[in-house]
C-alpha cells in the first residue's frame, strides 16, 4: 500500500511572481546546476500560463517541493510533459511527490487531458519503483543521452540516458493504484535487471564510479533492443544488494482507450 501522505503540506498552483521565484531557488539547492541547466523564472511562469502545470508543496510559508509541466502534442495526440519535480532533501519520503503527481492528474483530468509524460534516469531505482509500481506508469522508450552533459553532481559525468514515463491517468493499471489497490495482472515476458556493485550515500545505494558507464552501457543495449521488438515496461520489482528488475510485456493502448 501507498505510504500515508504529509497532512500538515498544502499542495496549490503557483501563480504569483514570487511563487516562481521560490521555485527557482529550491531547484537550485535540490539539483545545484551552472546557471546554463538553470531553468529560468521565466520558463516557470510560460508553463503556467500556456496550458502547462505548476504546483508548489508548503508547509506554511516555506515551498518544499514542486512540479512543473509543458503542453506537448505527438502525432496530433495533446499530452503534458512533466519536466521537473523535486523535493527539499529534509521533507523526503513523507510522501510528497505522491501528493504532486496527483495534483497534476487531477488538474490533467478537469480539462480532459489523459496523459502525461516525463522521463527518469533508468539506473535510479527509487524514481523507478515510485513511477511503475505506486504510479502505474509503463514504459515504452529510451532515449541515450536525453540532456546533453549535465552540470548536477547528481548525474556526475554519465549521459543522461533516459526512459520515458507514460501516465496514462484513466487506465485500470493507474485507476487501481489511485484506488489503493492492486494493479491487474499482467504477463512478463522479459526482465532488464540493473545490478551493480555499490556504495552508501546518505540513504542512496549509488554506483560505483568505475563500472557507472560500463552498466549503464549495457541497460542501454537491453531497453533497446527490448523496445525494438515491440514490450513494454509493465512491472519493477526491487531485489537486493542495490539491484532491481524492470518486468517488461506487450501493452495493449486499449486499456487506457477502454477506460478513457
Amino acid at each position: 500500500m501507498s505510504r500515508p501522505v504529509d497532512k500538515t503540506i498544502e499542495i496549490r498552483k503557483m501563480i504569483s511572481i514570487p511563487d516562481m521565484e521560490a521555485c527557482v531557488v529550491l531547484q537550485q539547492s535540490v539539483w545545484q546546476f551552472a546557471d546554463l541547466d538553470v531553468i529560468p523564472r521565466r520558463m516557470f511562469v510560460v508553463a503556467g500560463a500556456i496550458g502547462g502545470q505548476v504546483f508548489g508543496a508548503w508547509d506554511g510559508t516555506k515551498l518544499v517541493g514542486y512540479v512543473v509541466a509543458v503542453p506537448g502534442v505527438r502525432d496530433g495526440f495533446s499530452y503534458l510533459h512533466s519536466h521537473m519535480l523535486a523535493v527539499s532533501p529534509e521533507y523526503r519520503n513523507r510522501g510528497i511527490g505522491k501528493m504532486l503527481k496527483i495534483a497534476q492528474r487531477e488538474d490533467a483530468l478537469t480539462r480532459g487531458i489523459n496523459l502525461i509524460e516525463w522521463t527518469f534516469d533508468p539506473m535510479e531505482t527509487k524514481n523507478a519503483y515510485f513511477n511503475i509500481e505506486r504510479l502505474g506508469a509503463v514504459v515504452r522508450r529510451y532515449t541515450p543521452d536525453f540532456y546533453g552533459l549535465s552540470t548536477s553532481p547528481l548525474h556526475g559525468a554519465l549521459p543522461t540516458d533516459r526512459l520515458h514515463a507514460e501516465w496514462w491517468l484513466k487506465s485500470e493499471r493507474v485507476l487501481a493504484l489511485m484506488a489503493e489497490q492492486d494493479m491487474p495482472d499482467c504477463s512478463i515476458e522479459e526482465t532488464i535487471t540493473v545490478t551493480y556493485e555499490t556504495e552508501q550515500t546518505g540513504d542512496t545505494l549509488q554506483p560505483l564510479p568505475a563500472l557507472a558507464l560500463e552498466l549503464l552501457l549495457e541497460v542501454r543495449r537491453q531497453f533497446l533492443a527490448a523496445f525494438s521488438s515491440g514490450f513494454t515496461v509493465l512491472r519493477f520489482q526491487k531485489m537486493s544488494g542495490g539491484s532491481a528488475c524492470y518486468g517488461l510485456g506487450r501493452w495493449d493502448e486499449s486499456d487506457a482507450i477502454v477506460c478513457g
